[in-house]
């Protein structure tokens, strides 16, 4: 495992933004995993673990402490349970559930990012949330470094959140539970989800997904309270810019990095979009993703 310094962010994130790590590490088995954490503890450095880098925002300042960039990437099966290591991209999961005739990742696999993203954050898209399917997780204990199993019970999944989120634990890999069914069905509904969002999301620019969480009351059309999209548009935001930032025109959620953008014009605009929505609406936007 090679220890760099002084890594630039930008290039491992979806928008395209950040700064310097002060250490920089790629792990690819749990070994490489709990050096680095023992590492991150001699230095006496806060660590980050980064996946697809979709869902945050790293400052322009960098992350002072230990970045670990996950690449763990094993997946198997046994008994119909899918174990998958938490580097996995969510689509890569759902390829292999098909060839193995398991079915109903279709919605969570069109979420950008990695397995050890959507366990954080208890990833969802439309009714479908990542825990309905969890079995357990294992993680690093951040205390004495052991390999240890969580069961779905124990980990404190809620709407954008999890215990491995409020505990700050590594998650290895989970043990996924899938239903028998028909892949071909599975892989058509798969791609008419895709082009769902394609059609209503800025595919195939430079954004980080949705920057808030739906407000968890119902004063308008979303899942799990109103669409905080939907907020934003009331307010006549969408297009609104700041330097290099923009705030789609397809979906008041998404916020895009034009070229050039800074984490300053991000949160600019973010501190806009509460201030109108607070004003209009009388309720307080939560930021979905992670700010570094």
């Amino acid at each position: 495992m090679l220890i760099q310094e002084n890594i630039e962010l930008a290039k491992f994130t979806s928008f395209k933004i950040g700064g310097k790590a002060r250490y920089f590490a790629e792990v690819k088995t749990p070994t490489d995993f709990i050096a680095a954490l023992q590492l991150a503890a001699e230095k006496k450095v806060p660590y980050l673990v980064l996946g697809g880098g979709t869902n945050c925002l790293v400052r322009d300042q960098g992350f002072t402490g230990l970045v670990i960039r996950n690449q763990l990437r094993g997946l198997d099966l046994e008994d119909d349970l899918i174990i998958a290591e938490t580097g996995l991209a969510l689509p890569e999961i759902h390829n292999f559930a098909n060839k193995h005739g398991l079915t109903g990742f279709e919605k969570l696999a069109t979420v950008p990012g990695t397995l050890g993203g959507a366990i954080y954050n208890n990833a969802h898209y439309m009714d479908s949330l990542l825990a309905d399917f969890i079995a357990w997780v294992e993680i690093i204990n951040p205390e004495t470094l052991e390999i240890e199993r969580l069961a779905k019970d124990q980990l404190g999944f809620k709407y954008d959140s999890s215990n491995i989120k409020i505990k700050n634990l590594p998650a290895l890999r989970a043990g996924l539970r899938l239903l028998r069914g028909d892949p071909t069905a599975s892989r058509r509904l798969f791609l008419e989800l895709l082009k769902k969002r394609a059609d209503s999301q800025p595919y195939g620019t430079l954004n980080s997904g949705c920057v808030f969480q739906n407000v968890p009351v119902q004063l308008g059309p979303g899942h799990n309270g109103t669409s905080a999209g939907w907020l934003i548009e009331q307010c006549g935001l969408k297009g609104a810019r700041i330097g290099g930032a923009v705030i789609s025109e397809k979906h008041g959620n998404f916020f895009i990095n034009q070229g050039g953008a800074s984490s300053s014009d991000i949160l600019a605009l973010a501190e806009m979009c509460k201030n109108k929505v607070k004003e209009k609406y009388a309720v307080d936007l939560e930021y979905e993703i992670k700010i570094i």
